[in-house]
C-alpha cells in the first residue's frame, strides 16, 4: 500500500513540476498573435503606420471634407471588417457584396443600448476614426487588446481570443454631438 502511495505522490509531483514549466496556453495565445501580426505588418509593409495607441492607420482615401470626426460623432460607416487570416467577420455588404446603408457608429459615446453592437465595442475603431475627416476611406490594423482581447467569441462570432483584426472603413456621413 505504502508503494502505490509513494507512487501516486511521485506522478503528482511530476504533473505539478511538468504544468509548472508549461507555457500558459492565453500567453501562447497572445504570443502566436503578435508573431502573426508582425509578420502581417512586416510583409505589408506598415511599419510606418503604427500610431501610439497601438494600431496601424493608413488612410487610403481623402475626402474634400475637412470635418475631422471627433467624440461625440455619430458617423455612419461601410465597412469590412476580417480576421488577420483574412475571415470576414463583420461588413455593411450583403452577400453579394453591395451595400445599401451604412452601420451608425458613435465615436467614444458610452450607452449600454449603443455598445450592444459588437462593432462598436472595437476601442481600436474609435482611436481610428479620430484621426479621419467626413468622406474619408481608410485602413485599420487592430490588435487583439484594442478589440476583443482574450474574449473568445468563436462560437458566436467567428473570432477566437487574441484576434487581430483588418478593417477597411469609408466615413460616409457624420453627425457633431447633440444633432443626430
Amino acid at each position: 500500500m505504502k508503494q502505490i502511495l509513494y507512487i501516486l505522490v511521485f506522478a503528482l509531483s511530476l504533473s505539478g513540476i511538468y504544468t509548472s514549466c508549461k507555457k500558459d496556453s492565453l500567453a501562447a495565445m497572445r504570443d502566436d498573435e503578435v508573431q502573426a501580426l508582425d509578420k502581417y505588418v512586416k510583409d505589408h509593409d506598415l511599419a510606418a503606420y503604427k500610431d501610439v495607441s497601438g494600431i496601424y492607420f493608413k488612410s487610403t482615401e481623402r475626402s474634400n471634407d475637412t470635418t475631422l470626426i471627433r467624440p461625440g460623432f455619430k458617423v455612419m460607416l461601410q465597412y469590412n471588417i476580417f480576421r488577420i487570416d483574412s475571415v470576414k467577420v463583420f461588413s455593411t455588404e450583403d452577400k453579394n457584396g453591395y451595400t445599401f446603408s451604412e452601420d451608425p457608429f458613435y465615436v467614444d459615446v458610452s450607452n449600454t443600448v449603443i455598445n450592444q453592437s459588437y462593432v462598436q465595442q472595437i476601442a481600436g475603431m474609435h482611436l481610428g476614426l479620430k484621426k479621419m475627416h467626413i468622406g474619408d476611406r481608410a485602413f485599420m490594423v487592430i490588435p487583439s487588446e484594442l478589440a476583443f482581447k482574450a474574449v473568445d467569441y468563436s462560437l458566436s462570432l467567428n473570432i477566437p481570443r487574441f484576434t487581430t483584426l483588418l478593417v477597411y472603413v469609408y466615413a460616409k456621413k457624420g453627425y457633431p454631438s447633440g444633432t443626430y
